[in-house]
């Protein structure tokens, strides 16, 4: 039993409880930062014990293996600014008299359900529960996606509860055949839906049942990482909700929607082969990355721009794990956790920038540099990792993937770098006027309170983007080599 697993899963579901008697902002400020500090602790506690060498666990229903451990750190260190960011967004929103108190606190109440849901699903050994709580996850982002009530988020929300749940439908369909396939070798008992047991047999389950249940749980799951085409719902849903969810939809959510997908490869690889799961993820990443590339150059709505930006780094994370071997495995994975960073970081300066303007509109703004210095050069240093450029970590992982998809299927490569050649230019071409020239608009400036939360939110993710991109910590070094055992690659961590 180990308390810290217990306590980052429990630490967002009793900050929604005592959300719900809060009465006044004082005490919910206090109430968030304390939740996202709780979050940092317990799973830095979580992290270290998995990188020590053994997997966490609480009985037979939570364990936290390499895998699950990599997802607590990206959860709980986005998931924590992303609360002192809120605070201070939702803060600067209440003192202008945009929503009211009850309003306020509904949203904490929803997003630490979010949170909650999330931690909990990377942590369960059982995939039948963990669909359970992905479902939860569908449902609590859908009321934050609507939170703003105007007609523009009312359709996202309900376009994203309609394609989830269609979506969810298929990937508990997947669910029943992977649990079909393993009954007929661990009998009709729990243990058939434990992801440990799962692994240790996965070599003598049905092959074809299994290929049947990639497909399911690929389109499911898929929906909910914004895999083309599967994606219609991500552009208006990041556009339309709170900018704090905004963040945490691409940062988070959709890596959510990855991580049940690559559970799923780890157990069909050895039935099937790696030839039949990596042809499909090749093929779903380089779409998303045409469709992603195409549209970001016609952007006009700075938040629907960075949404199809993260459809592009979800399709660069698939053609990783696709193509597979140490190279793509490791680019995948270090993809993952960087991407997380820097598209957070671009959410929360496009979340500045809608609070000063009041409008999404990327001709309306300029000058972000001279009269938002830390929020201009923010954007600007996001849009550059997010281009790949160094010395961020998206430069190494996209490096690695071109790399091992030139080993394995040459065509790969040169189609993966035309498309991320065209992203590129997008990525210049609409950040870049947003960031120099003069400003057109004086805008109307943040509180200070409120200004100092979301300034230290941003000023994190720059030391720890930067950190990350030209130092691999030693924790995350402790993770990766276990993790490259569980996608069966043997990686030499750089």
């Amino acid at each position: 039993m180990d308390p810290a697993l217990i306590g980052m899963i429990a630490a967002p579901l009793f900050s929604a409880l005592l959300s719900l008697a809060t009465k006044s902002r004082r005490s919910m400020e206090r109430l968030q930062l304390g939740h996202a500090v709780v979050l940092w602790a317990a799973m830095a506690a979580v992290v270290a014990g998995v990188a020590a060498g053994d997997d966490v666990s609480f009985g037979s229903l939570l364990r936290a293996d390499a895998l699950s451990a990599f997802m607590d750190l990206m959860l709980a260190f986005v998931g924590g600014t992303a609360l002192f960011y809120a605070v201070g967004y939702m803060g600067e929103k209440l003192s202008r008299g945009e929503v009211e108190f009850l309003r306020y606190r509904r949203f904490f109440v929803y997003f630490d359900l979010f949170l909650f849901a999330m931690v909990l699903a990377v942590n369960l050994d059982n995939i039948a529960l963990m669909w359970i709580a992905i479902e939860g996850s569908t449902l609590s982002a859908a009321l934050l996606i609507n939170f703003e009530r105007t007609k523009t988020a009312l359709e996202a929300g309900w376009k994203y509860i309609i394609l989830s749940f269609v979506g969810i439908a298929l990937a508990l369909f997947g669910t029943v055949l992977v649990y079909y396939a393993s009954e007929h070798v661990l009998g009709v008992r729990m243990e058939a839906l434990q992801w440990s047991a799962l692994h240790r047999v996965a070599s003598d389950l049905n092959p074809t049942a299994l290929e049947l249940a990639f497909i399911f749980i690929v389109i499911g799951y898929g929906t909910k990482a914004g895999i083309a085409p599967m994606h219609a719902w991500l552009p208006d849903a990041h556009a339309e909700a709170p900018t704090p969810i905004s963040a945490v939809l691409s940062g988070l959510m959709l890596n959510l929607g990855l991580y049940a997908v690559l559970r799923l490869k780890t157990i069909v690889d050895p039935a099937v082969g790696s030839e039949f799961a990596g042809s499909i993820m090749v093929g779903l990443g380089l779409l998303s990355m045409t469709i992603a590339a195409t549209f970001m150059l016609i952007q006009r709505d700075y938040k629907r721009f960075f949404a199809y930006s993260s459809i592009e780094h979800v399709g660069i994370v698939l053609v990783g794990f696709g193509v597979g071997g140490a190279a793509g495995v490791f680019g995948g994975l270090f993809h993952m956790i960087n991407h997380a960073l820097a598209k957070s970081t671009a959410f929360y300066a496009a979340g500045r920038v809608l609070l000063r303007y009041g409008h999404k509109n990327i001709e309306g703004v300029t000058g972000l540099l001279r009269q938002m210095p830390l929020v201009g050069g923010a954007m600007l240093l996001a849009a550059l990792a997010l281009a790949g450029m160094p010395p961020f970590g998206l430069f190494i992982s996209e490096f690695l993937i071109a790399a091992g998809a030139y080993d394995e299927r040459p065509w790969v490569a040169y189609l993966f770098l035309g498309l991320l050649a065209v992203a590129f230019a997008a990525l210049v071409y609409q950040v870049f006027r947003m960031v120099l020239g003069e400003p057109k608009e004086t805008g109307r400036p943040m509180t200070p309170g409120g200004g100092r939360l979301t300034a230290a939110a941003l000023a994190a993710h720059l030391v720890a983007m930067g950190y990350i991109g030209m130092h691999m910590p030693g924790f995350l070094r402790a993770l990766f080599i276990p993790m490259s055992h569980i996608f069966h690659a043997v990686a030499e961590i750089p």
